[in-house]
């Protein structure tokens, strides 16, 4: 029998205020939609708040681990879970829901709201002529397919959990890996106060790049670029015309607001020897001078004196504002021992690589996940199965 979302719910409450709330550097966080990203809590994009802030909050509903929070407004649809812990709650735009835990396991739920069928349906169910948005209402009503018995939710959500397990291992692995390079090279260089070199000194913006010679190319536009990390999260198709072109081992930034100042940065390692690359044109591309490793122009375009240099230089109307590459070619720098760059670059390139097959592995796994989704809630595929095929994914 179908149910609705009401229905295996203990309660569905939208968080209680509209206004920002005011953030120190306090222990609580408040998870609002620029925190959810692809499903996952963007923790360093959460509102960190007093007790007492957090306490007026969630006075509808106190959260506790396994509570699920949903976006239902800018974007619609994406869905987390609480961890353990019990000081993070549901901020700006989302909806807090208690699962039923004797109609739902928790993490069956959170899978079946955060499949792509469904995540479609929750956009189409959405309203609003400016900004699109879902009620209490429209949630509370929303229809679900037949589930199946609690123990089987609850080893669907194992099998499934177990790989995006292992893709948060990875990509905690990757952030620390960053955290590592970002630490030795600003000590060892650009934390240095002598200013004697500039960015066109190690690296070429915009370097010339023919034209791929196909009727289709890989295409990456903004919203494959990453806001931490550095891998680029995959790619499309479309025909040759137009856009920024790149190679491998080259870095993709983003020059136009907001995505700019959220950082919005890639390293290209995803493509094939010799293969060209198409992108947005609010793309700015940096290529590693000859003798100095590639992966060092994704580190200085990341660098925190760097990116506050290209903020500040962005001109244009109030929401199209732009940095141009013309700006970011005199950003002045400390000049680097260069016997301890190249030393460096030999550590990054390797670090860089592992990040990158690691990545690879990621996709891999997130295409299992997401292949099993659907066949695991239909019934076409028995968890004993499932569990084989991610066997062979890499678990």
């Amino acid at each position: 029998m179908s149910e609705t979302l009401d229905s295996v719910c203990e309660i569905i409450v939208d968080c209680v205020n509209r206004t920002a709330p005011e953030t120190i550097d306090g222990e609580y966080l408040l998870v609002g939609t620029p925190a959810m990203r692809r499903n996952v809590i963007d923790f360093s994009r959460s509102r960190r708040v007093s007790a007492e802030t957090f306490a007026a909050w969630t006075r509808r509903l106190a959260p506790r681990a396994g509570d699920l929070l949903l976006a239902r407004e800018a974007p619609v649809g994406p869905v987390v879970i609480i961890p353990e812990g019990g000081r993070i709650g549901a901020g700006q735009r989302t909806t807090h829901l208690r699962v039923n835990p004797t109609k739902a396991h928790f993490r069956f739920l959170y899978y079946l709201l955060a499949a792509p069928e469904t995540q479609e349906r929750l956009v189409n169910r959405s309203m609003g002529s400016t900004v699109a948005h879902l009620r209490v209402a429209d949630l509370k009503s929303f229809d679900l397919p037949p589930l199946p018995s609690i123990r089987e939710q609850q080893a669907i959500a194992e099998v499934l959990g177990a790989l995006d397990d292992k893709i948060a291992a990875n990509t905690a692995l990757a952030l620390t890996a960053e955290k590592f390079l970002r630490t030795e090279i600003d000590a060892a260089w650009l934390g240095k106060d002598l200013l004697s070199a500039e960015l066109s000194d190690f690296v070429e913006i915009n370097p010339k790049v023919a034209p791929p010679r196909t009727e289709s190319a890989i295409y990456i536009d903004m919203k494959r670029l990453p806001e931490s990390g550095w891998s680029v999260d995959g790619f499309d198709y479309r025909e040759p015309k137009g856009g920024a072109r790149f190679q491998n081992g080259d870095t993709l930034l983003a020059r136009i607001t907001p995505c700019l100042e959220n950082r919005k940065t890639g390293f290209v390692d995803n493509l094939e020897n010799g293969q060209i690359g198409l992108g947005s044109t609010e793309f700015i591309v940096l290529r590693s001078r000859d003798g100095i490793a590639a992966s060092i122009s994704f580190l200085l375009a990341t660098a925190p004196r760097f990116r506050d240099h290209a903020i500040q230089h962005m001109t244009g109307t109030s929401g199209r504002q732009r940095v141009a590459a013309s700006d970011l070619a005199n950003f002045a720098m400390p000049t680097p021992d260069r016997n301890w760059l190249a030393e460096f670059g030999i550590r990054a390139e390797s670090i860089f690589k592992t990040v990158a097959a690691q990545s690879a592995e990621n996709r891999t796994l997130a295409a299992t996940r997401d292949a099993l989704l659907p066949r695991l809630m239909s019934g076409q595929l028995r968890v004993r199965n499932a569990e084989r095929i991610a066997s062979d994914a890499g678990l």
